[in-house]
């Protein structure tokens, strides 16, 4: 035993220095492999997905609250998951928003397009107006970091598919519609693949209800021959003695009314093909008396310029 015993001890060191070795080797082996973030094993998981998280509501947590203008707030939440998930929200979809009043006995839903990229790591994000009286903008108005908010989707959106050559479309925007013309703005520009132009159209009471325009004054920027944003002022900032608002062929005065949609429509045709290859022309989101006005049975769209419904999409 006593041999035993020491031919053991002997070998001892030899054996803790392989080890040891091994150890280091691994070590450094994988100190020296690049971090694959977005390998299968890695990839983010959606924290949003239909049916899923239609049928079975997710928690996502409020980070900050951004006063963005007099009735404005951008709220950003983290998902469930932290940066594990993203929130899988395609471009220009919408969540769905639910609270318990204190004062009722159903509970309110509201949908909102999220205006964080759907691919965003641990992030949603919120643009939401609050109206008078209203239940859900109040309610969102009201949280604070900390808070919890439940909510359910994504609601199926558009299904934008990617050209295969170059085409021109027109997105038009009313107030706190923009949130869905703007994501789905962002994903069409974002796609290496996507060569299609954008003629946008924003419509606003006034100048300080156009709450994206740092947003996209950039996308203008980065992708100069693929977006044109116009912008309508119907407030006493566009009357017609009202001071000028600057750049003539940006800022409009008056509502998005026939003048202007020539305008654009004009710029939409010289280019190319007007329409996605489902022969959408036009994307509309905005009060329901603007819509009825632009692309209604007796709208501006079908009277004047001979479009049919399957032409027009309105969110």
């Amino acid at each position: 035993m006593a041999s035993l015993f020491s031919r053991s001890s002997r070998a001892l060191p030899y054996f803790t220095g392989a080890t040891g070795l091994a150890a280091a080797g691994a070590t450094y082996y994988a100190s020296r492999r690049p971090m694959l973030l977005d390998s299968a094993q890695n990839a983010p998981k959606k924290a949003l997905s239909m049916p899923t998280s239609m049928l079975f509501p997710k928690e996502i947590t409020v980070t900050t609250v951004e006063q963005v203008n007099h009735d404005t707030k951008r709220i950003t939440f983290s998902l469930p998951g932290g940066d594990s998930e993203i929130s899988g929200v395609p471009f220009g979809a919408a969540i769905l928003t639910a609270h318990q009043p204190t004062s009722g006995w159903l509970p309110v839903f509201r949908p909102y397009t999220p205006i964080s990229d759907p691919d965003e790591r641990g992030v949603l994000q919120l643009l939401v107006k609050q109206y008078p009286n209203g239940r859900a903008s109040s309610y969102l108005h009201s949280l604070s970091p900390g808070s919890k908010l439940t909510v359910r989707g994504p609601i199926p959106a558009y299904n934008w598919a990617v050209p295969m050559s170059p085409r021109d479309i027109v997105l038009i925007a009313g107030g706190a519609g923009i949130t869905p013309i703007y994501s789905l703005t962002k994903g069409i520009l974002s796609n290496a693949n996507d060569k299609t132009r954008v003629q946008l159209v924003w419509g606003v009471n006034s100048t300080r209800d156009i709450v994206l325009k740092k947003e996209l004054d950039a996308l203008e920027k980065q992708y100069p021959e693929r977006l044109q944003v116009t912008y309508c002022v119907s407030g006493p900032e566009g009357k017609p003695d009202a001071p000028s608002l600057g750049d003539e062929a940006k800022y409009k005065k008056g509502y998005v009314d026939s003048a202007v949609l020539k305008e654009v429509i004009a710029k939409a045709k010289k280019e190319g093909v007007w329409g996605d290859e489902k022969g959408t022309k036009v994307f509309i989101c905005g009060p329901p008396a603007m819509q009825e006005a632009i692309a209604g049975k007796k709208g501006l769209l079908g009277g004047e310029y001979g479009l049919v419904k399957k032409e027009i999409h309105a969110f």
